[in-house]
């Protein structure tokens, strides 16, 4: 235990002064508040947003080849950095081309590969519209392809831009479509950068916007989690996807208690509605996600569980530091660029994870290693 000692002479504080800085500690809170309300809800930093366009429209003049420093630079506006081997991988990912939209085998081919719009699990990626005479091209990007794709083929979407309209007046006879699911590279908004690539072609003529997300004029509705009584707010976001992949809620789930208005286990609250005097949590997604996992255990513990239904959190052994200590520290290391801890919310997932890293782990085994809490292929596993 420590002590600070603070001396005061005889001269008496100001009364004026004290409430003074109340009152500016106060306003300063309020202040802060306010600026994380202006860019939850997309309001600040307007100036970055107007810098991207500047820069997509240079590049297409210049007509330089496009590197991913490049798209870092523009996309810098939504915090989306890549490498030069991620968007190579994204360059290189395997497509579905369908030329004739309007038969009934081009829905099938789609259904296959990426499901429908009721599907539990949607999956992201971009879609290439071309015009079968004109040789005009569209590109889109969608974390829920199915939904999005679905909108074109029942001519549902709004007329604005270039190629809505185009659409509406020849029909999908005109038009061939290639399709790029993006399954297995979604941790960085992996359809948003492959769409800026496309989009700094000048081939794609029909999109007006040159800067993907499209900042300047997004349609989306923020989602967000509150506490039961609106108060705090703890995450937000403009996809339910989010929210699915992010916080391991369901679609329907999340859906069901959206549109009910219902508590999600017993204290939170999804809505559509900013709530201005809600005070924004300053937590991370990584610990966001232990809370929920911990309330699940608490709310859900009637349910039958089994251990490779169960969460797993994994760090880095450090043969320096003790194992209990490395899990207190890990969460507070999660903004460095080494990562040290990761969560998923199945063994299966887990496994998943360190085979693609090249190792040949499997379920019984993990599972041997997170009951003896000894180091497996270089890492510490225990259930949440």
């Amino acid at each position: 235990m420590s002590f600070t000692y603070l001396f005061v002479t005889n001269k008496k504080p100001s009364i004026s002064k004290f409430t003074n800085s109340l009152t500016k500690n106060s306003h300063s809170n309020t202040k802060i508040e306010e600026d994380n309300w202006k860019i939850i809800l997309g309001r600040k930093g307007r100036s970055q947003y107007l810098f991207a366009h500047k820069l997509a429209s240079e590049h297409i003049k210049n007509k330089k080849p496009v590197t991913f420093t490049v798209i870092n630079d523009i996309l810098s506006y939504c915090n989306i950095s890549i490498t030069e081997d991620m968007l190579n991988s994204l360059i290189n990912a395997p497509s579905i081309n369908l030329k004739n939209l309007d038969q009934k085998e081009s829905k099938r081919i789609l259904k296959d590969n990426i499901g429908l719009p009721s599907s539990k699990i949607q999956i992201p990626g971009v879609y290439i519209f071309k015009h079968k005479i004109t040789g005009e091209k569209y590109v889109g990007s969608a974390s829920q392809l199915a939904i999005k794709l679905s909108r074109y083929f029942n001519y549902v979407s709004k007329p604005n831009g270039k190629f809505i309209p185009l659409l509406l007046k020849d029909s999908l006879t005109n038009f061939s479509l290639e399709v790029i699911p993006l399954i297995n590279n979604y941790k960085f908004r992996s359809e948003i950068v492959l769409e800026q690539y496309y989009l700094l072609d000048p081939s794609f003529n029909l999109n007006t916007i040159k800067v993907a997300n499209n900042p300047s004029g997004s349609n989306a509705k923020q989602l967000f989690l509150y506490n039961r009584d609106k108060t705090i707010l703890y995450y937000s976001s403009a996809q339910q996807i989010d929210f699915i992949k992010n916080l391991n809620i369901s679609h329907f789930t999340f859906s069901k208690h959206l549109k009910n208005g219902s508590l999600y286990l017993g204290k939170y609250l999804f809505s559509k509605e900013p709530v201005l005097k809600a005070k924004v949590k300053n937590i991370s997604i990584l610990d966001l996600a232990l809370n929920l996992e911990k309330d699940r255990k608490i709310f859900n513990k009637n349910k039958p569980l089994n251990s490779l239904s169960r969460s797993v959190l994994m760090c880095l052994d450090n043969s320096s530091v003790s194992s209990s200590k490395i899990f207190n520290s890990c969460s507070r290391k999660l903004d460095n660029t080494q990562v040290v801890l990761k969560l998923f919310f199945s063994i299966g997932k887990c496994v998943q994870y360190l085979r693609s890293k090249g190792h040949p782990a499997t379920h019984i085994t993990l599972v041997k290693y997170i009951n003896t809490g000894i180091n497996y292929y270089g890492y510490i596993f225990k259930y949440v």
